[in-house]
């Protein structure tokens, strides 16, 4: 843990729920600022988490709490210390809810259980580190982007309504970091008080779309935001959303080899493979798939290169 991360811990009070939810929140050409901060921490934090969703939103996140590891639940032979289960059962029990973590019996928590709901939490909390810094480190840029103006933003008042008002430049986007913060856990703010922390706000934010690409690719070029030493990477920061409808490459590339190799392709062209992929694994697997698996192919054997360079004659 770094030292900064201390400081960090004051972000997990603040209401992170309004990053908790798809950005797909457009009004016109405007778009929510969570779904902002999404692409730019994608955009200049690294190694960003691609496999879990609405990372931001774990900045939030809590120590376990009062929880002691497994060796201090139980006895050498593995059976439960009274004292400590006593005191923890209903604890751990209330962990083992939020990170969905099966007991099997009602009365008693066992050592491989106790186990997992410890890890569960290590990770839960380990991610929350990792979203404050991310959030510490894209806040400012963030807000340098809106007070400079390269994007415009916008607050629209709850509840709905076309009606909405810029709040670009340094006027509404000079702030202190904790401010700052604040601000962009709630994605709103107070329109006739926007410096007050206690005032209740009443519009949320949201930044035009135009130009915001690019701004964000800028963004890139000019900050980093590191947010776990890449030589001690936690787990978190390697998980992958498992897509059940992606196509595996491999899985085509070797389809492809197969089709050449069974002679029953030596006149064909680079179509009639294409024809013969969609067949076998459906529209998806063309485009930059099936170009991608064409390349996995050709290195298995350079020779074939040739053949997927024919076309057919107009």
């Amino acid at each position: 843990m770094r030292r900064s991360d201390l400081h960090n811990e004051w972000m997990t009070s603040l209401d992170w729920s309004r990053h908790a939810r798809h950005a797909t929140e457009y009004i016109s050409m405007k778009e929510m600022l969570s779904g902002v901060l999404d692409k730019l921490a994608r955009h200049v934090c690294a190694p960003y988490p691609d496999g879990l969703e609405f990372f931001l939103s774990q900045a939030g996140n809590k120590p376990a709490g009062q929880i002691v590891p497994a060796e201090e639940a139980f006895t050498e032979d593995g059976r439960p210390i009274y004292s400590v289960h006593r005191r923890l059962d209903a604890l751990m029990r209330a962990h083992a809810d939020d990170w969905s973590i099966g007991i099997l019996e009602p009365d008693v928590i066992s050592w491989d259980e106790w186990e997992r709901i410890i890890d569960a939490g290590s990770d839960y909390w380990e991610t929350g580190i990792g979203a404050r810094r991310a959030i510490a480190g894209i806040t400012p840029v963030f807000c340098r982007l809106a007070a400079e103006e390269v994007i415009k933003c916008h607050a629209r008042p709850f509840g709905g309504g076309a009606e909405t008002v810029e709040i670009s430049g340094r006027k509404w986007w000079d702030l202190d970091p904790d401010q700052a913060i604040r601000r962009v856990a709630s994605c709103s703010l107070n329109l006739s008080r926007p410096f007050d922390a206690d005032a209740q706000p009443d519009h949320l934010i949201f930044v035009s779309r135009i130009g915001l690409d690019r701004a964000l690719i800028e963004a890139a070029r000019r900050s980093y935001v590191q947010i776990v030493a890449l030589d001690d990477l936690p787990p978190w920061t390697i998980k992958r959303q498992v897509d059940r409808g992606q196509i595996d490459k491999e899985a085509v590339a070797r389809y492809l080899i197969s089709l050449m190799d069974s002679g029953d392709y030596e006149n064909a062209k680079n179509q009639d493979f294409e024809a013969a992929v969609e067949d076998v694994f459906g529209a998806r697997a063309l485009g930059r798939c099936y170009q991608e698996a064409k390349a996995r192919a050709i290195a298995a054997d350079d020779g074939k290169r040739a053949r997927f360079g024919k076309r057919r004659p107009g």
